[in-house]
Order: structure tokens, then C-alpha cells, then sequence
């Protein structure tokens, strides 16, 4: 076997807020796909892959979570020898991997891993609401120690104001103006003062 197709997938890290390469299956020359197991899956346990000028394209290929590339690769002899054993059964370091199969309708079967994605799409997509809900409470946390009042429309200038709160999103590297949005709300106390700040300092913006 001359060659085998990689499968590289951007996943959440243990952390649940940076993201790792993963390699997520092998298929061969004639179409079988391979599944690796989620423990022997980040990229660094791959390191005679990593050495590949292939993996380079990849690396700066994936910029973002959930994305993934199909890259076929040449097999050196260390390659080889970590994915094939001597009757090339597909392998990673010694332990079989199992081929993904689906059942038709015809009672013939085809590799496909949809409903291994699916259930990973499911846990990462249940991981990033939970980062969510952690970065809304850290706002909450940061927004008590600004050095601000709330704007309620009659305790400060709106501009002089939006300043203010640009130069305290400044002092706690808040950058995104998602985030800048987020924080917002915890200094407006009133639908009245929200539409007092925006039509007072409609022409400014809140920058960095």
C-alpha cells in the first residue's frame, strides 16, 4: 500500500477553549475507512505524520473548530510500519483499528463515519454552549470591578460616558465587540437609559 488518506479535525482541547488537530480516521486506496479511537486521536501522538510537509499545508489549512481535511499522504518506511502491519491491516502502534461500516438498503455496507461525527459534533457543540455560559459569568465577574457607574441617562454625559467604558474594556482586554456588547448590559439599568446612551452617542464608536 502505497499511500493512505488522513482525515484531520479541529476539536475543543480538555480545556474546552483552545482547539486541537485530530487525526480521526484512515481510509485506504480502495475506499475502507478506519476509525481512531478519541485517545489515540490528537495530532502530537502522530509525530511521523507531523513531519510530513503534508501536515504543514493541513495546520494552516484548519483555522477553525469543526473544520476538517481529507489529505492523502505517501507512506515512508516509519509510517508503514506505525499504521500497517507486515499483511497491511490498518493499525496504529500496535492496536487494530476497527473499519467503520453502515448498513444499505441492498443489505451491502459502506464505510462512512456520518454518525461518529455526529455524536462528536454533539458533545463539542454541548462543550461550546457551556463556554459560553462560563464567559457570560466572567463578564459579570470583571463588570464589578470597573471603575464606572451604570448609566441610567441622568448621572453622566452619554459620551463622556462610552468613553469611560472604552478605556475600562481597555484596562481588562476585552477586545471582541461581541464581548463589549455582553458587558454593556450590566451597566444599563433601564430601557430608558439604553435608548438615551444610543441616541446621545449614536456617532461614536466603541473602540479598542
Amino acid at each position: 500500500m502505497e499511500k493512505l488518506k488522513f482525515e484531520f479535525t479541529v476539536k475543543p482541547a480538555e480545556d474546552e477553549k483552545s482547539n486541537i488537530i485530530c487525526v480521526t480516521s484512515i481510509t485506504t486506496t480502495d475506499g475502507h475507512i478506519f476509525a481512531i479511537p478519541l485517545e489515540h486521536q490528537p495530532i502530537q501522538l502522530h509525530k511521523q505524520i507531523m513531519e510530513t510537509s503534508n501536515y504543514a499545508k493541513v495546520k494552516k489549512s484548519l483555522t477553525k473548530r469543526h473544520q476538517s481535511r481529507r489529505i492523502w499522504i505517501t507512506l515512508t518506511d516509519k509510517i508503514a510500519k506505525i499504521y500497517l502491519d507486515e499483511e497491511q491491516n490498518l493499525q496504529f502502534n500496535d492496536f487494530y483499528l476497527e473499519e467503520i461500516l453502515e448498513n444499505t438498503n441492498d443489505g451491502r455496507t459502506l464505510c462512512s463515519n456520518s454518525s461518529d461525527q455526529t455524536v462528536h459534533r454533539l458533545l463539542e457543540n454541548l462543550f461550546e454552549e457551556k463556554q459560553k455560559t462560563q464567559e457570560s459569568q466572567n463578564l459579570v465577574h470583571l463588570a464589578k470591578n470597573f471603575l464606572i457607574d451604570k448609566f441610567t441617562g441622568r448621572n453622566s454625559n452619554a459620551c463622556q460616558w462610552i468613553q469611560d467604558f472604552t478605556k475600562e474594556c481597555h484596562r481588562f482586554q476585552i477586545i471582541q465587540d461581541k464581548q463589549k456588547i455582553e458587558m454593556l448590559k450590566n451597566f444599563l439599568e433601564s430601557a430608558s437609559s439604553k435608548r438615551s446612551l444610543f441616541f446621545n452617542s449614536s456617532r461614536m464608536k466603541i473602540m479598542p
